[in-house]
């Protein structure tokens, strides 16, 4: 290499310090060399290790429900129309419902363990004292709240649809869904679903139009949330440009 091609080594290793260029008869005259990295020793300061519970322990951090009859005057003892959401995920609906309706009281079931545990906790520090959360199965627990016809509103956002034949009996669907709904919803109560897949959506309707409890709007869907509030997944869909069905399904008076 001819001399007046070597060129500054700090500059090459990205060094803030200026250098005189080499002329043809002189070397180099200034070598910049970067800061070597000394290894961290103890007295260094060390990050504080993030707080995170092990995943084995959610089973018992989670907040179960108790045992027999789940009484919902009893669950969410302050006054006030009773919500319920099944399914909350990482709870981004159910915590932004609260805030959006302050009077009410919102039950909401996660059978993930970890979420409900997690959502408790930022319940709790945004001073959310009218929420309530589960880690446990919606199917088990629906049928064992009363009082009969004391629920206003129930919300199923996204539900896991699930595509393989052998998962089909966990969806979320059908009298095995609808019927026990149905039976905690007043006179004129509210069903929200959202989901991002059609077929899913289509279910729904058929099911719901079949069951004898419900009743839906001219053309089926709604164009519009109506509740204040997005669940994480709604918020995603909307960024991504997807379409999202939504179904308002009103409880029919007993005949």
């Amino acid at each position: 290499m001819p001399r007046h091609a070597i060129g500054c080594f700090g500059q090459q290793l990205g060094c803030d310090a200026s250098c005189e260029p080499a002329g043809r008869k002189q070397l180099h005259k200034r070598v910049c060399w970067p800061m070597p990295r000394l290894p961290m020793t103890k007295s260094d300061p060390q990050p504080a290790p993030r707080e995170e519970p092990d995943p084995r322990r959610y089973v018992a951090l989670a907040p179960a429900p108790p045992e027999g009859p789940l009484e919902l005057e009893q669950l969410l003892p302050a006054g006030g129309e009773i919500e319920l959401e099944i399914g909350f995920g990482r709870g981004q609906f159910l915590l932004q419902r609260a805030q959006a309706a302050p009077g009410s009281r919102i039950l909401g079931i996660e059978i993930k363990r970890k979420w409900a545990y997690v959502v408790e906790q930022r319940a709790k520090r945004m001073g959310l004292d009218q929420v309530r959360v589960f880690g446990a199965d919606a199917r088990e627990l629906l049928p064992r709240m009363l009082p009969v016809g004391g629920v206003t509103r129930v919300f199923m956002h996204f539900p896991d649809p699930w595509w393989k034949a052998r998962h089909a009996k966990r969806r979320l669907r059908g009298p095995e869904t609808f019927d026990p709904v149905a039976r905690l919803l007043r006179a004129g109560g509210e069903l929200f679903i959202q989901t991002d897949v059609e077929e899913r959506a289509q279910t729904f309707i058929e099911d719901l139009r079949e069951h004898p409890g419900f009743e839906l709007p001219a053309g089926d869907y709604i164009a519009d949330n109506p509740y204040g509030a997005q669940s994480n997944r709604e918020t995603r869909a909307i960024a991504d440009g997807l379409p999202v069905f939504r179904i308002l399904a009103r409880r029919t008076p007993e005949r």
